[in-house]
């Protein structure tokens, strides 16, 4: 492993602590219609969730959900772009998506896990060439910043982007970075290690570095789609997700996919 990935993975371990709960899920009386949850998630944001084949998903995100779904219960992934697999969860075609941010819109259409599923702080990336001074949210007033398609960030930014920034939207991170990369953008808005580990793996002409402090450190939630049979599942997942947050369980499944990301799975 080089010397980079070494420290992502140390700075991982420091800042992922494990809440301290107590608590056993007891079994559900499972829905009749609900013995497979069809999930999606986006399929370019390691460790948390990769695809590689165009069918399947790995990751972080996929192993804990396969840990806290109940006995009899199967997961089936459903492969889309991400903002289309939001799309399909809001009409009911899909009945879970795997690790996102809580905001408001998508409470209109997702019954979101109670506990977390993952940390995930927000940061910004630019490339090391280009040096500007950020200590604050205005500091980015007047540069070109881009996103990915169907992000939110959480903590207020998203409302702050929309009404004082100039953000672009991309298909993934891949397109993001080589306008990054390239010039045409100032920063990347995305998370610390999707990012870091997107980055591993993908060497750019310039380096490109994240940004400090980071813009939002709120958690990730897996969401039911409101219109699924298996939304009742939410109670028991949320209490499995607490007992295993309180052994260190999602801390470790990152540090382990991250591992497993940069050396090629």
């Amino acid at each position: 492993m080089t010397v980079r990935a070494k420290q992502l993975l140390t700075a991982l371990a420091l800042l992922l602590a494990p809440a301290v709960v107590t608590g056993a899920a007891e079994k559900p009386a499972l829905p009749a219609a609900c013995r497979t949850v069809v999930y999606s998630t986006n399929p370019q944001y390691p460790p948390y969730d990769w695809s590689t084949d165009g069918r399947n998903f790995d990751g972080a995100s996929i192993e804990l959900l396969n840990m806290v779904l109940p006995p009899g219960v199967s997961a089936k992934p459903a492969l889309f772009p991400w903002k289309r697999s939001m799309f399909l969860a809001e009409s009911g075609q899909i009945d879970l998506l795997a690790s996102l941010r809580i905001t408001p819109e998508r409470e209109r259409y997702l019954v979101f896990t109670s506990h977390r599923a993952f940390p995930n702080p927000i940061v910004f990336f630019k490339r090391k060439d280009r040096d500007f001074p950020y200590r604050q949210w205005k500091d980015l007033v007047g540069l070109k910043g881009g996103m990915s398609a169907g992000d939110t960030f959480g903590g207020g930014f998203d409302q702050y982007w929309r009404s004082n920034l100039h953000m672009e939207e991309a298909p993934s991170m891949l397109e993001n970075y080589q306008k990054l990369d390239s010039g045409r953008i100032d920063y990347f808005v995305t998370s610390l290690y999707a990012g870091q580990a997107f980055l591993a793996k993908h060497p750019t002409s310039h380096e490109i570095v994240p940004v400090l402090p980071a813009i939002s450190n709120q958690d990730i939630h897996f969401g039911f789609s409101k219109k699924s049979p298996c939304a009742p599942l939410a109670e028991y997942v949320s209490t499995r997700l607490r007992e295993l947050d309180a052994k260190g369980v999602p801390q470790k499944l990152l540090k382990k996919h991250l591992k497993r990301y940069m050396e090629g799975y």
